[in-house]
């Protein structure tokens, strides 16, 4: 096999992501693994990554400006790690604010659809998700050159795993994209240098366009891999993912994910068994965890 260039993007910013419950995603994860080693593994530049549905991605923190302790020129270190202690503040303020507003909407919304009254008052530092589904809709195949978006593709081919835009999710899109600044994908320029103010308003303008254009679709990257590998060039990667597609393969995913959790709090109650099928809906995964991540650098 020829050598491989390694997948050497560099991402940029922060993201916001939607990560589903670990417990179940065992066999998801499998296989990200086994598609990562066919494709050149850690020396082709990748590694694992959480299974996650990326919400924003390329997105700054809301302050320009970060308070610094006092210190001499030659602190420089303390400084820069009171800068990441900061944004670490900052970044679980702002999630605690997007679930806040995410369980306000959820509510309101539930009470607009039900003439009961609410049986209980929210609690203010709940910092769990709302019951919210992932419901994966088919495997999708997707060549992204660095050619592409204007000199901004990540020069691999991605494996993705296309998942419904439920009421839910485009909820929780709308209220995390209201909480931070526009990103990348919908109608921001992501965490650069600012502009003068002539050009930043004709930004704006742009943007207000750019912003309507775009359409939420959630999805899970199973594989960034370099665009030159053998396994990439000669098909492999591209047959797999129909492969999967034509299997639905998420379905025995989540189907061995919910035997391995049935097997576990198995109380030989076939009662119960058969209610809590009835009330998972459609095959998904539960959200577990909203996340901000600083996406600056490659994956290694």
């Amino acid at each position: 096999m020829s050598k491989t260039t390694k997948f050497s993007h560099k991402f940029s910013g922060i993201s916001v992501w939607l990560e589903p419950d670990p417990a179940q995603g065992v066999p998801l994860v499998e296989e990200m693994d086994y598609l990562m080693d066919q494709c050149g593994g850690p020396e082709a530049g990748m590694h694992r990554i959480i299974p996650h549905c990326t919400l924003l991605y390329n997105t700054s923190f809301p302050s320009t400006t970060v308070p610094l302790p006092l210190c001499n020129e030659d602190n420089v270190k303390s400084t820069h790690r009171w800068n990441q202690k900061q944004q670490h503040l900052e970044g679980e303020d702002l999630l605690r604010q997007c679930l806040r507003e995410y369980r306000i909407r959820r509510k309101r919304e539930c009470c607009n659809c039900s003439s009961e009254t609410p049986s209980r008052r929210m609690d203010a530092n709940d910092n769990s998700i709302p019951r919210t589904k992932m419901i994966p809709t088919s495997h999708y195949y997707f060549p992204y050159p660095r050619t592409a978006d204007d000199g901004k593709g990540f020069g691999c081919c991605i494996s993705l795993l296309i998942l419904e835009t439920s009421p839910e999710l485009q909820l929780l899109h709308d209220v995390v994209k209201n909480v931070f600044p526009p990103d990348e994908r919908h109608g921001g320029k992501g965490d650069e240098h600012a502009t003068g103010e002539e050009e930043e308003e004709e930004e704006k303008k742009e943007d207000e366009t750019i912003r309507d254009e775009v359409k939420f679709q959630p999805h899970m990257a199973l594989i960034y891999a370099p665009e030159d590998h053998e396994n990439v060039v000669n098909g492999w990667l591209e047959d797999r993912t129909l492969q999967m597609e034509k299997q639905k393969q998420y379905l025995e995913w989540i189907s061995t994910a919910n035997r391995l959790e049935t097997s576990e709090n198995d109380n030989g109650d076939n009662a119960q068994k058969n209610q809590n099928q009835k009330e998972h809906g459609p095959a998904a995964w539960d959200a577990r965890y909203l996340s901000i991540w600083s996406t600056e650098g490659t994956l290694d």
